[in-house]
């Protein structure tokens, strides 16, 4: 025996099972269809991607496994289910009923005619590429057919032995242009954290870099998000979205926002569209009300960044122009609305907008009075990141 198979044979596989505990995983249900036409599912904690070019995937089951042998068996096709936080008993019925796992469970059917899960994060449809024995488990690679994201929700972790969740407390955008802007950030990431956590929502900065807004690091959660993570979306800089930047900007920058609309509108809608920048400087942040035309702004943003090939950036002028009566209305509040976003700039040494912080409303209509006290503190917040960059910068 050589040295390395002694200290191989010399580790407990209890130790071995507790200290690799000490890595969290996520939980998926692999599913499949019987050769008799019942769904059949597994839970496992071991999935993650193999490859980008051709798209691979694998999952680890144990030899052993009675799952393994009935998915094995239906043939070369299955579904990769990643549950939500909220499935932890989902997952304990896959993993422990013998038979009839999805007596109690909703699913449709994906594209290759496997099972998804209604509730898990993403799906992804495979085909199986190649299964490799290793010790006591195989290493199932899959090549990915189709794959799509479900629900909105953070994923369900199995960790220390045990089912849990992971809120992200802020996220943050890796792009090398706007390392400038992530320092910026970063300094006020209290603050941004205190305001998303006392306001059961999530805070979102947006830098200008170049001709484009991105959307650089996000705080909390909301329950009107269209897509996982806002995160790293990048949107050109055009009317109505951006408008702090335009309002405490110069002339030039002010017609660059509106320009691309200018063919769009009318004449008198144009001269409307040009006093929202004084309206929003004068207020001190901007406002946009209405979730329908929001969200739908926002999907087709968020499949134009993901490569849609179905989405152009037509579609996207076009959901920017829908999105104009929404934005900026020069009127008070008097009634409930639907508060999709409210921003505000964040200022630099030199008394330039470096980015702005938006915050996002609920589900729920708001009444005029709690619009003013989170739109106060949003500005309050502003102001604090706006001293912690002139005080550490």
């Amino acid at each position: 025996m050589t040295r390395a198979e002694e200290c191989q044979a010399n580790i407990d596989p209890l130790h071995f099972r507790r200290v690799l505990g000490e890595y969290p995983t996520g939980v998926v249900v692999v599913t499949a269809i019987s050769q008799s036409g019942e769904p059949l599912g597994m839970t496992v904690g071991s999935f993650t991607s193999v490859s980008l070019k051709p798209p691979l995937v694998a999952f680890l089951p144990s030899k052993s496994s009675s799952s393994w042998k009935a998915l094995r068996e239906s043939g070369n096709r299955f579904c990769i289910n990643v549950l939500s936080a909220d499935q932890e008993e989902l997952c304990r019925t896959i993993a422990t009923r013998k038979t009839d796992k999805f007596a109690d469970i909703k699913w449709h059917s994906s594209p290759g005619g496997n099972p998804v899960i209604e509730g898990a994060v993403v799906w992804v449809d495979c085909v199986t590429e190649q299964i490799y024995g290793a010790g006591d488990h195989d290493i199932v690679v899959g090549r990915v057919l189709n794959l799509d994201v479900g629900v909105t929700r953070e994923p369900l972790l199995f960790f220390r032995g045990g089912y849990g969740s992971f809120t992200p407390l802020s996220l943050a955008a890796g792009d090398s242009d706007l390392l400038a802007h992530l320092r910026l950030i970063d300094l006020a990431r209290p603050h941004i954290e205190s305001l998303a956590a006392s306001l059961e929502t999530e805070v979102t900065a947006i830098a200008l870099v170049g001709d484009e807004l991105v959307l650089a690091a996000a705080v909390g959660r909301t329950d009107i998000a269209v897509a996982p993570t806002r995160v790293g979306q990048r949107l050109p800089f055009m009317a109505p979205v951006g408008s702090c930047f335009a309002a405490w900007g110069d002339d030039a920058l002010r017609a660059k926002w509106i320009a691309p609309l200018e063919g769009a509108l009318t004449g008198e809608q144009l001269a409307e569209l040009r006093m929202v920048p004084d309206v929003v400087g004068e207020r001190g942040y901007a406002i946009a009300i209405g979730h329908q035309v929001g969200a739908h702004l926002e999907s087709v943003a968020a499949r134009l960044n993901d490569g849609d090939p179905a989405v152009s950036s037509e579609a996207l002028h076009d959901a920017f122009l829908r999105a104009t009566q929404g934005y900026n209305q020069r009127e008070e509040l008097d009634s409930d609305v639907e508060l999709r976003s409210l921003s505000a700039p964040v200022f630099g040494c030199d008394d330039q907008v470096v980015y702005m912080l938006t915050l996002w409303g609920r589900l729920q209509r708001m009444a005029p009075a709690e619009v003013r006290r989170q739109a106060e503190s949003l500005l309050e917040t502003a102001s604090a990141a706006t001293r912690a960059i002139r005080t550490y910068a």
